[in-house]
């Protein structure tokens, strides 16, 4: 019994290395990339719609910056990598955007890639429609592609306004969105959005309250500065602010 059983040991100790060598057969640790927008510029998960009605006409491109993310390790040296454009996502040419260079610097875990989209886009009424751009991560020498969820990202822009997030903080007191509603008080006030308005989530009534009344003197400015003309809203009659407005 006691030979049988120093025969025994061996033998399981060869089959436990012989799995462990299966295991690391399998396991690669190639790193791969995602794809993800810059939340500085209110991005979500999936892509990110900027508006070139926040600034004036005389603006005529903008920077929408693309993250390239790095799961895996940081190395030592820059690294190149690919994307390709998803055509069937796509709605513009090579002619209306420019990007920026495709690499990860040393040591880091992403880099910003700067899309620069331009106002005028052949074929498309920006104010009317959005123009989108979809990129793809391709695989590469030096990179493979991640998560099939995280390995396409979309950039679209227009040229109207959109509601921002916020404006739920300002609506009951303000008027429900329009873009000129909303045209009005980035013009005349400067504000894009209105977390200042309910820091720490908690709204601070008495800042509201005063943005309320500077809105309706400004608005009231305005009209009486052009008789028989007042500043519209959407629907073709006089802007008001106030609490409790349905358009």
């Amino acid at each position: 019994m006691k030979n049988l059983k120093y025969i025994l040991i061996p033998l399981a100790v060869i089959v436990i290395f012989g799995a462990c060598e299966d295991q690391k057969s399998t396991f690669s640790d190639e790193p791969t990339l995602y794809l993800t927008g810059d939340a500085a510029q209110n991005a979500k998960a999936d892509s990110v719609l900027f508006s070139f009605q926040l600034f004036d006409e005389t603006l005529t491109n903008y920077d929408v910056n693309l993250v390239v993310n790095i799961a895996g390790e940081a190395s030592s040296s820059a690294r190149t990598f690919e994307l390709e454009v998803v055509q069937e996502k796509t709605n513009v040419s090579s002619t209306d955007y420019t990007i920026g260079e495709f690499e990860i610097p040393a040591n880091a875990y992403e880099a910003k890639i700067p899309v620069n989209v331009k106002r005028n886009v052949s074929g498309l009424d920006l104010s009317e429609e959005n123009a989108r751009l979809t990129f793809r991560v391709k695989e590469s020498d030096n990179f493979g592609v991640g998560a099939e969820e995280y390995s396409e990202y979309t950039i679209a822009w227009c040229d109207y306004l959109i509601e921002p997030t916020t404006w739920s903080i300002i609506r009951y007191y303000i008027g429900p969105f329009t873009q000129a509603r909303f045209k009005f008080i980035i013009d005349y006030t400067g504000y894009t959005e209105f977390s200042a308005f309910s820091p720490d989530g908690n709204i601070d009534y008495n800042k509201i309250y005063n943005f309320q009344g500077q809105l309706i003197g400004l608005l009231n400015e305005y009209n009486e500065a052009h008789p028989g003309a007042p500043y519209l809203n959407d629907n073709g009659q006089p802007l008001e602010f106030g609490s409790g407005l349905t358009y």
